[in-house]
């Protein structure tokens, strides 16, 4: 088969490589399309603390059975497939909470289990038992099925935070994460959300897309702040999620949201970049800040409820479309910020 192979940091290579063997109680996949992730940059990069060379990598991908030993999933079933293996035995484990397992284990994420940026990849029972798998149904497009992976840590995010009906949610970020927290805020009733973002072009493809409410401002703007104020009569946002790498944002959500406000850690910093955090105005103004970092399997299902029903609208995230050797320019397209999601198709 083809696979694009991961051969060092920004080193990757279309090549033969040989055909996945069947497990026992497991599958043979054929990819049908694989989504392109912030994390995949930073592992092509080099970003990734666990990189093993030479991999495969891509975690959100879907595909047809072409070989099965398994009883339940058999040839020519359709399924969507996310990246997260909990070991089901940890402390975390045993009390739901999966997403923190103490040994976790990850597909396509340069760790040694084979991803999703090849034309066939491997299952065995183990994952397919434990993991994050659902069978697409008929009428949904296999192809916008990969956004389940995504939309799952946002769904992840808003469920641990308990996000109500009354909120102004502010998102700072407009790529797939930040427009998809707007997309789920507002299923869950939140009253307004403002998508900020500080670079036009992709205020303007956002746009172009149909997503509403989204703002060209840098999140340290005082225009912003002033609008946020105005808008809450000048108690400011009710909930601030930061929706993208920056250590600048999460330094401005502490400043954007009211008391007793929420406001959610969610794109990850690089290594010893810490922000400067007013834990003053945490304490006086009893701020709560959470984390989000992944899913469980029960989240990740009602996520790809939401993407099957049309309740999330997928089509409108998905903007690029690659062949599969051409994954070093789609990398490029995003880290120059032209893609909201962008796919590989493998053939």
């Amino acid at each position: 088969m083809k696979a694009a192979v991961l051969m060092g940091p920004s080193e990757i290579v279309y090549q033969e490589v040989p055909d996945p063997i069947c497990p026992e109680d497991g599958i043979i996949m054929e990819i049908e399309a694989c989504g392109i992730c912030g994390s995949d940059l930073r592992t092509y990069e080099g970003g990734s603390s666990n990189k093993v060379y030479p991999s495969i990598i891509g975690h959100e991908f879907s595909g047809v059975i072409v070989e099965s030993k398994n009883d339940t999933y058999k040839i020519g079933m359709a399924l969507t497939v996310a990246p997260m293996i909990p070991c089901g035995e940890c402390w975390f484990c045993k009390r739901g909470i999966q997403n923190l397992c103490e040994n976790m284990r990850e597909i396509g994420l340069a760790t040694g289990i084979p991803g999703g940026f090849a034309e066939l990849i491997a299952l065995s029972g183990d994952v397919l038992k434990k993991g994050c798998i659902n069978i697409i149904g008929e009428g949904v497009d296999h192809i916008h099925a990969v956004i389940s992976e995504t939309a799952s840590s946002v769904l992840s995010a808003h469920e641990n935070a308990e996000l109500v009906m009354e909120d102004l949610v502010v998102i700072i970020g407009s790529g797939t994460i930040g427009l998809l927290h707007s997309e789920i805020a507002q299923l869950r009733g939140a009253k307004e959300t403002m998508v900020v973002e500080m670079n036009p072009e992709k205020v303007e493809l956002a746009k172009s897309q149909g997503f509403k409410g989204i703002y060209n401002y840098s999140s340290s703007s005082e225009e912003l702040k002033a609008l946020i104020m105005e808008k809450t009569e000048g108690r400011g946002a009710d909930v601030v999620i930061c929706a993208c790498p920056a250590g600048q944002a999460q330094s401005d959500a502490i400043q954007l949201v009211r008391k007793r406000g929420k406001v959610i850690f969610f794109g990850g910093i690089a290594k010893g970049v810490y922000p400067p955090i007013d834990t003053n105005r945490i304490h006086y103004n009893e701020i709560t800040i959470y984390g989000a970092s992944a899913y469980t399997p029960m989240i990740n299902k009602k996520a790809y409820e939401l993407i099957s029903t049309g309740r999330v609208h997928a089509e409108k995230y998905i903007t690029h479309k690659y062949h599969l050797k051409d994954l070093a320019v789609a990398f490029k397209d995003m880290k120059d910020g032209k893609m909201i999601k962008g796919v590989t198709i493998p053939k």
